[in-house]
């Protein structure tokens, strides 16, 4: 569980990270004082070997210097530090070596050399212990060449180092420890506002769909994610009254030819007619069953396209003959509105043939049925940078602006009493809208005193 876990994942994150940041400092420091110590013990072996020379360029003889072997021992300070001083024949004037450890071969400087820290030579015995060996010629008493030989035994600053080590481990382990357990403790604090936000969430269900997240004292950093998920409620909210107006629009729709299919077909059987009469019902019937049938056809073209299931057939169209085949289809119905159409659109376009076809048939359709008599009906094409758009201009009545965003909304009609036999039931622009969606274009329109355009825009390359 805890490895799903976000707070758990972070604070060991920040618990790994100020372990080696501890670590980091504590090898710096390790490092510093091991230089610090070898830096004073170097400098006190130097110090000791001119402390001899001076001693025995100041003494009146080797024997008186012999005769004081605690003054020596007083002056290194502890057993684990040596003095040699030797003859030219080997032989010792005074050997202070408590533990009576070998020495190697050590070059002695020329009296007249001053030390430096690297003449100093560190030494492994055979014992283990490590050793700091400083090795110088001096001037005895009576001019003779003496060889010194100072030392020192590192076991102490070894103990000093080791305990230090340990000292650093503790810190390290108990730090990272400590940045673990206050790194969780502060994420499950700063995790709240999520909890809250979920609980928010989950009290939202399909009646409550018009409440919104609260953004009053949300962090900075989930404000942005609290504005999108209120975004999608309401695009989810809208959704959701669309469907359910769209059902009642749907039952709406289905009610009226029914309504008048069961009213006649009643009325025909009540009551004896004659041959003519009962074609005339038939006749009636025909009518309200192919409006049925488009509405269905329609339907079930928008859930197609809605599904993305129908794929394009894309080719470069002449829009001079495809405007000129819709204005040959639809000359008749226009004069019979005395409707004059006319055909301005030219040039290429590459576009699925039959949906272009359909999507213009429709809007042709709509400016047929709601043009003013005697007016002139327009297809046109218009170029903007990366688009071209498709217009069908009419003259007629202004459509009110807060219709328009309405439009292309499924059985949306600006005037549902002006309904004719013939028409799409309320999906043509719906289905022009789908069209363009399937093409990746736009669709728009505007009406004012000069008329009603309706525009397809189609993405160009």
């Amino acid at each position: 569980m805890w490895s799903k876990s976000i707070a758990w994942r972070l604070a060991l994150a920040f618990a790994m990270v100020c372990a080696l940041v501890l670590s980091a400092i504590g090898v710096f420091l390790y490092r510093s004082l091991a230089s610090e110590l070898a830096f004073r013990d170097d400098m006190a072996l130097l110090g000791r070997l001119e402390q001899v020379r001076a001693l025995l360029a100041d003494s009146d003889s080797l024997d008186a210097l012999q005769a004081r072997p605690r003054l020596y021992q007083n002056m290194l300070g502890n057993l684990d530090s040596l003095l040699l001083v030797r003859r030219a024949d080997g032989s010792s004037v005074i050997a202070i070596n408590p533990r009576q450890r070998e020495l190697p071969a050590l070059n002695a400087l020329p009296r007249e050399q001053m030390p430096q820290r690297r003449d100093v030579l560190t030494w492994q015995a055979s014992d283990g212990a490590e050793l700091a060996l400083l090795s110088g010629q001096a001037q005895g008493p009576n001019g003779e060449t003496l060889t010194v030989i100072a030392g020192k035994v590192l076991s102490e600053r070894e103990q000093m180092l080791g305990s230090y080590r340990l000292r650093l481990y503790l810190s390290v382990g108990l730090g990272a420890v400590l940045a673990f357990a206050l790194g969780l403790l502060l994420l499950r604090r700063g995790l709240q506002p999520l909890h809250q936000l979920s609980e928010a969430v989950r009290s939202i269900d399909l009646r409550s769909l018009d409440r919104r997240l609260p953004t009053e004292g949300t962090p900075s950093e989930l404000r942005e994610p609290v504005h999108a998920l209120n975004s999608m409620l309401a695009r989810l909210d809208d959704s959701v009254q669309r469907l359910s107006q769209f059902s009642a629009d749907l039952a709406h729709e289905i009610r009226t030819p029914l309504h008048t299919l069961l009213a006649s077909n009643g009325q025909a059987l009540n009551h004896p007619r004659s041959t003519a009469e009962y074609q005339e019902v038939l006749a009636s019937n025909m009518e309200e069953f192919e409006r049925l049938k488009r509405m269905a056809e329609n339907l079930m073209f928008l859930a197609r396209a809605e599904q993305a299931e129908r794929a394009l057939n894309l080719h470069t169209l002449d829009l001079r003959n495809v405007g000129d085949e819709l204005c040959d289809y639809f000359e008749a119905l226009a004069d019979d509105r005395d409707l004059q159409l006319q055909n301005r659109m030219h040039g290429e376009l590459l576009a699925d043939q039959q949906l272009l076809q359909r999507a213009l048939g429709n809007l042709l359709a709509n400016a047929v049925r709601h043009a003013d008599p005697g007016t002139l009906i327009s297809l046109q094409r218009f170029d903007e940078p990366g688009m071209c758009w498709l217009q069908v201009h009419n003259h007629g009545p202004v459509i009110a602006p807060e219709h328009l965003g309405k439009l292309f909304d499924r059985f949306y009609r600006v005037d549902p009493s002006r309904a004719e036999p013939g028409d799409s039931g309320g999906l043509g622009l719906a289905i022009v809208q789908s069209i363009m969606q399937l093409h990746g274009g736009r669709v728009r329109v505007r009406s004012d005193a000069d008329g009603t355009v309706f525009e397809l825009g189609f993405v160009v390359v």
